[in-house]
């Protein structure tokens, strides 16, 4: 499920192929709807030329394109729904109640909902998940996607996006949790089923967990928070946490997940990808890109 703000835009035009994008600091991640998924390491100032390029090399001219904004781009925030507002208005409707909670003007952002587990609100009204990005950015991206000879009909978040592969990996849809490691942060997601239940930042570093003077407390850390998740998700969200949380990492050289084990009442796995019919780990880069590209489980297009 994408996000309405921008998912509508334009309707999807039956093309066969269509591109997903994370447009990143450090470069671009990509993935195909026919297949495959990379990433291209370059500078801001250098995106129009590399994305570009992929358009060529690819042959993408004309291709409907989703854009997935990476996790330091937006936030989202839980908030009670008002009573009498229709679903197309909800993210205006809340936005003047993000005044105390953003580091910008709300007429600054774009908004917009998506829903919040009825089993999870525990006695706190019926409450909705709000999107908030600063449109200067969306608009910068958006201005990119249109120049390079790309047709964008959706837009998307990091934990949407991801929400995509955990029913492939909980397919009883009791709960699975999935941790992504990136350069400078990690992301958490627990979903059952396809319904997302909790998003977190993890905010331990790649070089952290490398470097063998830090690396010991930098585990703790990160161990600390994914067993914090875990009780949130018990004891606020009234839910069952999972028994085995799935881990991404670029480095897959350390033995992160073993490293954790000790630290985490869930067992932590590296994540298994022969099921998605991959000979090798997919790059861990191109990891929210790849999943925006999944069809849901029920095999309707997004």
């Amino acid at each position: 499920m994408t996000l309405s703000f921008i998912k509508s835009i334009l309707r999807r035009s039956g093309k066969l192929q269509h591109v997903y994008l994370e447009i990143r600091p450090d470069g671009i991640a990509w993935a195909g709807s026919r297949g495959g998924a990379g990433f291209s390491d370059c500078l801001p100032a250098k995106r129009e030329a590399v994305l570009r390029a992929l358009v060529s090399e690819f042959a993408w001219a004309g291709a409907d394109t989703t854009l997935v904004l990476p996790l330091d781009q937006y936030q989202v925030f839980q908030l009670e729904r008002p009573e009498g507002v229709d679903d197309s208005e909800l993210g205006d409707a809340l936005k003047w109640k993000l005044r105390d909670l953003l580091d910008f003007n709300p007429s600054d952002a774009v908004t917009d909902v998506f829903p919040f587990p009825e089993d999870a609100s525990r006695g706190r009204g019926d409450l909705v998940n709000v999107v908030a990005a600063r449109k200067s950015l969306v608009s910068e991206l958006v201005a990119l996607v249109d120049a390079c000879d790309l047709k964008l009909v959706s837009i998307d978040i990091a934990e949407l996006a991801l929400r995509n592969l955990v029913p492939r990996i909980d397919p009883n849809h009791r709960g699975a949790a999935l941790v992504h490691m990136r350069e400078r942060f990690g992301q958490m997601i627990v979903c059952k089923g396809e319904t997302l239940y909790l998003s977190r930042r993890l905010d331990v570093t790649s070089d952290d967990l490398r470097d063998a003077s830090r690396q010991e407390s930098a585990v703790q850390s990160l161990a600390l928070e994914m067993q914090r998740s875990l009780d949130y998700y018990e004891s606020q969200l009234g839910q069952v946490p999972p028994a085995v949380i799935r881990l991404v990492a670029r480095d897959s050289v350390m033995p992160l997940s073993s490293m954790l084990a000790s630290y985490v009442a869930a067992s932590v796995e590296t994540l298994d990808w022969a099921p998605f019919g991959l000979d090798a780990p997919l790059d861990s880069r191109c990891l929210v890109a790849w999943s925006a590209s999944l069809l849901p489980t029920g095999g309707a297009p997004k």
